[in-house]
């Protein structure tokens, strides 16, 4: 049987990730709350932490900022979507692999709609959190066109073939999330398919 001090050393455990992860999600959840009502550039990390029944600084042990707690969902969604591109059947053509592992990636996400509206909405109305997201998007296409590259056996730093289709592979996130946010439509899956016969139709064309 390991010692407490061998334990220590492992790591958390499972009961303090979970721990962990209830908190943060409070802490968001609280800050959502906040910015919904507020606004984002109205809202205060002191609010936050006192909304969300913490102190200060317990605020800053699971985000660097109150902007963390927007782009931090893009993380998220980048860690999905890089995972469910990686684990496509290896036969399948490129642009289906991600339309296949984008769509289910982007409905989870709209079936938060409330938080899904809240995000759309404070990255059309603050510059600073658009700045930031997009360094997060820079972040998402080299990342994805390295599981590109590897998926079809192509080297990135001499053909850009990976590059440009992790460029779309983004600019259709982009699109699904504001299309969806604009139009309102029943079906976002549907949505989805929609857009990517779009591409295919201008680049048949």
């Amino acid at each position: 049987m390991p010692t407490r001090k061998e334990t220590a050393r492992a790591g958390p455990s499972r009961l303090q990730q979970k721990k962990r992860q209830l908190v943060q999600q409070e802490i968001a959840h609280a800050a959502w709350l906040l910015f919904a009502d507020r606004g984002y550039e109205a809202t205060a990390v002191e609010e936050i932490a006192r909304k969300a029944g913490v102190s200060r600084r317990t605020f800053f042990r699971y985000f660097s900022s109150k902007e963390d707690v927007v782009v931090g969902t893009s993380d998220a969604l980048a860690e999905d979507l890089l995972a469910a591109v990686a684990s496509r059947p290896a036969d399948e053509a490129p642009l289906v692999a991600i339309h296949r592992a984008l769509r289910p990636v982007v409905e989870s996400r709209l079936d938060e709609a409330d938080e899904a509206r809240a995000i759309i909405r404070l990255l059309r109305e603050s510059r600073t959190l658009r700045r930031a997201m997009l360094e997060r998007h820079a972040r998402l296409e080299e990342r994805l066109a390295l599981v590109i590259a590897r998926r079809t056996g192509v080297d990135s730093r001499k053909d850009p073939t990976p590059a440009l289709l992790a460029f779309v592979t983004r600019a259709l996130v982009d699109t699904a999330f504001n299309t969806w946010f604009d139009q309102r439509p029943k079906d976002a899956g549907a949505m989805i398919d929609g857009l990517f016969d779009r591409l295919r139709a201008v680049v048949a064309s």
